[in-house]
């Protein structure tokens, strides 16, 4: 009896120790960590521009601004093009030019900014002497979403004068990357133009050469090219003496005195003039500034007439040396 439990004990151990050395899988585990992609997008918004502000006195060929403060709450980044319109409105209340106005060198200017390539242009019609100055032009660091555009320009020559209640108006016009476009509210005063005359005379020399003595206008005439540019209504004036004021042509020996009635005595002589080649619309000329053309209206940067003015020569019939006698002549333009 006793040897069989031995052995049954022994058994069971081998059987125990067995069991402890069969291998025995490792458990399977599910991953811990996985990713997923987000996505939102964000809906484009058009931009805002505030209320325009002009140079309130501007004259042509003077340094003039147009500044504006814009927002675009996608950052300005997102801008394309931002386009000042400044534009005359004879009634003085703003008319909205619409946003894709016809350049005029009186009337109408159009100055861009360009995000492609960062520059301003101005647009204003043909042989026109507007401008824009890139170097003085501004805007914001396009990393903010809100800042001021600064057009800096120069009026044409004949950028309408303002007189009474006629104003220049800017609409500006901001345009992003989806062609979404914001304008201001219009509601800016208007600002003034000064008026621009200028007066170019092309003849150096009027030379009548040899006349007789006793002899009238008719029977000596010449003209002299002299033209005009104003961006209003202005007179044309002149005058002659020989550079002191004392109605005198100068000769080698002797002088002549300018008679202002266009009937010269003896050591005398009259001098006519006209802006148009007609001695009968002619006026005597004198020492000092008379009209000559008093009707003169807003031209364009050509000028008027960009022709011949005629001028008419008499002299009295006694007491003149034969020697040749120069003086000068004198043209001004003013505003009417």
């Amino acid at each position: 009896m006793k040897g069989r439990k031995f052995v049954s004990i022994g058994a069971a151990l081998a059987l125990v120790l067995a069991l402890t050395l069969v291998p025995v899988a490792s458990p399977i585990m599910a991953a811990e960590n996985q990713t997923a992609t987000g996505n939102f997008t964000v809906g484009n918004t058009a931009p805002t521009v505030g209320t325009p502000a002009v140079t309130a006195s501007m004259s042509p060929q003077a340094q003039a601004w147009v500044n504006v403060t814009i927002t675009d709450n996608n950052k300005l980044s997102d801008l394309s093009t931002v386009k000042a319109v400044l534009f005359y409105d004879a009634d003085g209340t703003y008319t909205d030019p619409g946003a894709s106005p016809t350049p005029d060198t009186q009337t109408l200017a159009i100055m861009t900014w360009y995000a492609s390539n960062n520059t301003f242009t101005i647009q204003s019609g043909a042989s026109s002497t507007w401008s824009i100055n890139n170097t003085t032009c501004t805007h914001p660091a396009l990393t903010e979403y809100t800042g001021d555009w600064n057009f800096s320009f120069q009026p044409g020559k004949v950028a309408t004068e303002t007189s009474g209640s006629d104003r220049w108006f800017a609409r500006v016009n901001a345009t992003d990357s989806a062609s979404a476009t914001g304008s201001n509210n219009n509601s800016a005063a208007g600002s003034l133009m000064n008026f621009y005359g200028e007066i170019n005379v092309n003849t150096t020399i009027v030379d009548f050469e040899t006349v007789a003595l006793g002899s009238g206008f008719a029977a000596n005439n010449e003209t002299a090219d002299v033209k005009n540019i104003a961006n209003g209504n202005y007179t044309e004036n002149s005058k002659t003496d020989d550079g002191s004021g004392n109605g005198k042509w100068l000769g080698a020996t002797a002088n002549v005195t300018l008679n202002a009635t266009g009937t010269p005595g003896a050591g005398e002589f009259s001098l006519a003039i006209d802006d148009t080649t007609t001695l009968a619309s002619s006026v005597n000329m004198s020492t000092a500034y008379q009209a000559i053309n008093s009707a003169g209206v807003q031209t364009g940067e050509a000028g008027y007439p960009g022709g011949n003015h005629g001028l008419w020569l008499a002299v009295g019939a006694a007491g003149i040396e034969p020697t040749e006698y120069s003086g000068t002549i004198y043209f001004q333009i003013v505003n009417a």
